[in-house]
């Protein structure tokens, strides 16, 4: 067994590799070893890939610099080959991006609110989200185009049914129910058909309000009040489903109380909250 005062020396050490003096002092101990300091950085969430600006910007010009690059290299002199360059690396440049957006990753249309959702449910439920959504994009271009004040109240209840939609097919009581249910069937039939044909109507009659007068855009106004009442009614249907969610949490709410009362009594606690 070899004496520890054999071995050789190791010589000096780096700050922080050799153990401190127990008697040393707080002063000494700041002038030795690794200073605490606070993280420096940026924080990301975990698991989500961030792209980097090469395949996002520089990729696609890097790559229609080339192509540019390459038309020049082939021969073609002069003005026309520059202007010919610079077109082929804008169509490069703009391909390459196109394709590259193509390839990312596309968001779940439907987030499942609670428990896992039946296919069948999921596939109506994404349809009725589509249709939304396509709904919201015309009602923004119907805005865009309409010339008489009296058209945008009536697109604003149409927005507000697609709104209410869509907040219906997001909640975990809707995505429950099976296909067949007859609150998912009016849910779809207004998203797929109802509101849209409503819509059909308000671009024709927008347009007969923007050219029209007298009689003809007196008439136009009834239909476009007529249009508004059976988006009314629409909203009345809609309103049934919701009051429906609402009666489910209430029940829930009851049975929790009468719970709460037997269990407070079975303990003889005098609860100190009013049940």
């Amino acid at each position: 067994m070899t004496d520890s005062s054999d071995r050789p020396d190791p010589g000096p050490t780096a700050p922080g590799e050799q153990d401190l003096p127990w008697k040393a002092t707080a002063e000494r101990r700041d002038l030795w070893g690794p200073v605490e300091k606070p993280p420096e950085g940026t924080v990301h969430t975990p698991g989500a890939p961030r792209r980097g600006r090469l395949l996002g910007l520089g990729l696609p010009l890097l790559l229609g610099v080339l192509a540019g690059t390459a038309t020049l290299l082939l021969g073609i002199g002069g003005i026309g080959g520059i202007a010919l360059a610079a077109g082929v690396g804008v169509v490069a440049a703009g391909g390459s991006g196109v394709g590259l957006r193509a390839l990312r990753p596309e968001p779940p249309l439907l987030e499942p609110a609670g428990a896992e959702v039946a296919d069948g449910t999921r596939t109506l439920l994404e349809a009725i989200l589509r249709d939304a959504a396509a709904g919201h994009e015309r009602i923004a271009g119907l805005r865009a185009s309409s010339r008489d004040a009296a058209v945008g109240p009536v697109l604003g209840r149409a927005e507000d049914l697609y709104t209410r939609i869509e907040a219906l097919a997001r909640t975990e009581e809707v995505q429950s129910r099976r296909p067949s249910d007859g609150g998912l069937a009016l849910l779809e039939g207004m998203a797929d058909r109802y509101v849209p044909e409503l819509l059909d109507a308000v671009e024709d009659t927008s347009g007969f309000l923007a050219t029209f007068a007298g009689t003809a855009r007196e008439e136009a106004l009834t239909n476009l009040r007529g249009i508004d009442d059976q988006l009314t009614v629409l909203g009345e249907s809609l309103e049934e489903i919701e009051k429906d969610l609402v009666a489910g949490v209430t029940r829930s709410l009851d049975v929790h109380a009468e719970f709460l009362r037997t269990r407070f009594a079975d303990h003889h606690v005098t609860p100190t909250i009013d049940l």
